[in-house]
C-alpha cells in the first residue's frame, strides 16, 4: 500500500508540476498556432492525471481536511481545464452527453464542499477551512451553474472562445492555488495567523479573475474593432 501511494504522490506531484510550466506556453503563444494548440493538450492530459492522482491520495490515505480540501480543489480544477477545453469542440455540436454529465457531477461536489463549510462553521471550529470549502465550492457552482444554464440554450457567435480562455486561465489558477497551499507554511513563519494563511490561499483567484476578465475586455474590444472594419469595408 505505501509503495502504491508513493507512486501515486510522486505522479500528482509530476503531472502537477509540468502542468505548471507547460500551461503558461499556450497563454503567451499565439492562439490557435500548433505550439499552442500541442502544448494545451499535453496541460490537459496533466491536469486528467492530477485530479485522478487527487482522487486516488484522498481515497488510500486518513482523512484529512487539507487532503480533502485539495482533492476539491483538483476537481474544480479539472473541471475547468475540460469545459475549457471542450469548448473548442463544441464551436457548431453543442455539449454532448459526457459535457452534461460533468456539469452535474462538479454542480454536486460544489454543494458538498459548501455543506461542508456550514457544517464546519456550525462546529465552531477553526475558520480557517471553513472558509476555504465554502469559498471554493461556491466558486465551483458558480461555473458549473453557468454551463448548466446555458446548456438548452443559445450563446453568442464567439461564447466559445471566452468559455476557453476563462476556462484554461482558471484552471491554471486552481493549479497553481493548490500548489502554493502545499508550500505556503514554508513561505510564512510559523507564528503567522489564521487570516494570512486565509489571504495567500484565495490571493491567487481574486487576482488572476481580474486578469482574465481583463483579457476577455481585450478580445471583445478586438472582436467589435473588428466587426466595425469589416463592416466600413463592405
Amino acid at each position: 500500500m505505501k509503495t502504491l501511494i508513493l507512486a501515486t504522490l510522486i505522479l500528482h506531484i509530476s503531472a502537477g508540476s509540468i502542468a505548471l510550466i507547460v500551461g503558461l506556453i499556450p497563454m503567451f503563444s499565439k492562439k490557435g498556432s500548433s505550439l499552442h494548440n500541442r502544448t494545451g493538450l499535453v496541460y490537459v492530459y496533466c491536469m486528467i492525471t492530477v485530479a485522478i492522482t487527487a482522487l486516488l491520495l484522498c481515497a488510500l490515505q486518513p482523512l484529512q481536511m487539507l487532503r480533502l480540501f485539495l482533492t476539491g480543489i483538483a476537481v474544480f480544477s479539472f473541471y475547468l481545464c475540460m469545459t475549457g477545453w471542450r469548448a473548442t469542440k463544441q464551436k457548431k455540436t453543442g455539449p454532448a452527453t459526457s459535457d452534461r454529465i460533468l456539469t452535474y457531477v462538479t454542480l454536486a461536489t460544489s454543494i458538498a464542499m459548501i455543506s461542508f463549510g456550514v457544517y464546519l462553521i456550525s462546529q465552531s471550529t477553526n475558520a480557517f477551512f471553513p472558509i476555504l470549502f465554502t469559498f471554493f465550492g461556491a466558486l465551483t457552482g458558480m461555473f458549473a451553474w453557468k454551463d448548466y444554464s446555458l446548456i438548452s440554450k443559445p450563446t453568442e457567435k464567439m461564447h466559445w472562445f471566452f468559455q476557453h480562455v476563462t476556462r484554461m486561465g482558471g484552471s491554471y489558477i486552481a493549479t497553481f492555488t493548490a500548489a502554493l497551499v502545499n508550500n505556503v507554511a514554508r513561505i510564512l513563519p510559523a507564528d503567522a495567523p489564521d487570516w494570512a494563511y486565509t489571504i495567500s490561499w484565495i490571493a491567487p483567484a481574486i487576482i488572476g479573475g481580474v486578469i482574465i476578465r481583463q483579457t476577455v475586455r481585450y478580445y471583445k474590444q478586438k472582436f467589435n474593432a473588428t466587426k466595425v472594419v469589416k463592416a466600413a469595408l463592405a
